[in-house]
């Protein structure tokens, strides 16, 4: 092992010891007096972080200009991510010195890698004996118009999850949940495309409603996710996602099995066909069930009235030896459309170029999430950081469908991917 690695062994080590102790200490505050209970939350990082001045970060590089130097920016901030620059910036591939950590960049296992490995294994047929020079790439998503088809991933916690909480930025400001949230939602907005803002397991509603503003000041071009919490929360959270102007909205049902995470008093659960329509009935926007791994599933939520589903497996960090998201797309497109439902399909897990968009539209996806890439952009160069890491995606996804003959996202044979050999 390295310097390097273990310098980063070294330093994820620190941040898990502090995160016990932050816990235990948080256990302790909860079990003096009730109040204390209502407030201590997994956002005790932030809460305690908060009495202390923020910490600076040398080696920032002010106002970056190419996504390297936002990729160095966000390794500077992160404690759990090693930020690998695996052939071009921020092409993680789950094999680095992040290893197996959960909460942080790690994976479960092969669950992680696979998604990464799906992709790599498909190679697109090179076809350039045609006309097309400039293909289209505008989708229209459950009513909103979107210049391509790519969604930021949906990803929170960064303080806590990433070790980013109570230090200083690059831009010199410190870093909060708000501020990540303002970079993935405005950055994908000026880019014509959409950003979600997240729900943690152990976040109060306050803190929910915070994020919530942010998206409020881009109605109509901000998303937001819920946890999978008891219905009442669930409906709770919903009011608020809807009066702040989203079009749609997502439960990431995958969360379910991290409920020996959650603080006392913070419910996730798996939700069953029932509680599906229930929330289909409530919601006055779409919904979107993430974390479809399975055709039976897929079919389910379709029958729920579900507006779309996410096949996930929660970036492979849930359960060990999850297939890839890819590996099932498939079967669970091919499930739907011959019962003749309609629903976008969306995908993500391991989607690093525009390449993949690419590959993943041909299995049959009406769009991609892109996680890791874009929360690095925003932690290392804000809003400017996500519309550099847009472009560079949109940039690749025209070429590779020049290279391939494709004139239309909206049409993608699947006959230009090719397996591996």
């Amino acid at each position: 092992m390295n310097n390097k690695e273990n310098e980063l062994n070294q330093n994820r080590r620190e941040f898990l010891s502090k995160g016990v102790a932050i816990a235990a200490a948080s256990t302790f505050a909860m079990s003096a007096t009730s109040a204390q209970a209502n407030t201590a939350t997994a956002g005790v990082v932030s809460s305690v972080a908060a009495t202390d001045a923020p910490k600076s970060v040398s080696g920032y590089i002010k106002d970056p200009q190419i996504l390297k130097d936002v990729l160095i920016n966000a390794k500077k901030i992160m404690d759990t991510c090693a930020a690998c620059d695996i052939s071009g910036a921020g092409r993680c591939n789950g094999k680095g010195s992040c290893g197996e950590t959960v909460p942080g960049m790690g994976g479960k296992r092969k669950s992680f890698v696979r998604n990464i490995e799906a992709f790599e294994e498909m190679s697109l047929k090179l076809q350039t004996v045609h006309t097309i020079s400039q293909p289209k790439t505008e989708i229209e998503l459950l009513g909103v118009k979107l210049s391509s088809p790519i969604l930021t991933g949906i990803t929170g916690g960064l303080t806590y999850n990433m070790g980013a909480a109570n230090k200083l930025a690059f831009d010199g400001e410190t870093m909060t949940e708000e501020k990540y949230a303002r970079g993935i939602i405005e950055g994908a907005a000026n880019s014509g495309c959409l950003g979600w803002a997240a729900d943690g397991i152990g976040d109060p509603l306050e803190t929910f409603k915070r994020r919530m503003a942010v998206v409020s000041e881009f109605r109509g071009r901000a998303v937001a996710q819920i946890k999978p919490r008891t219905q009442k929360e669930i409906f709770e959270r919903l009011d608020i996602v809807q009066d702040v102007g989203a079009p749609f909205f997502a439960i990431d049902v995958d969360s379910a099995g991290r409920a020996a995470r959650a603080l006392p008093g913070k419910t996730v659960e798996p939700k069953d066909l029932k509680k599906l329509k229930e929330i289909v009935n409530y919601a006055k926007i779409p919904f979107i069930a993430k974390g479809i791994m399975t055709p039976e599933e897929a079919l389910m939520c379709a029958e729920a009235g579900c507006g779309s589903i996410v096949v996930s497996n929660h970036g492979g960090r849930v359960l060990s030896s999850t297939p890839a998201t890819m590996h099932v797309l498939p079967s669970i497109v091919k499930a739907l459309r011959d019962r003749g439902y309609k629903m976008p399909i969306l995908v993500d897990g391991g989607v690093r170029d525009g390449g993949d968009v690419l590959k993943a539209l041909a299995y049959g996806a009406q769009a991609v999430l892109v996680g890791r890439p874009m929360l690095r952009a925003s932690l290392g160069g804000g809003v400017k950081g996500v519309e550099m890491q847009f472009a560079r995606f949109h940039t690749e996804l025209v070429s590779s469908m020049v290279l391939t003959g494709v004139a239309d996202v909206r049409n993608v044979d699947p006959s230009i991917v090719m397996q591996e050999v």
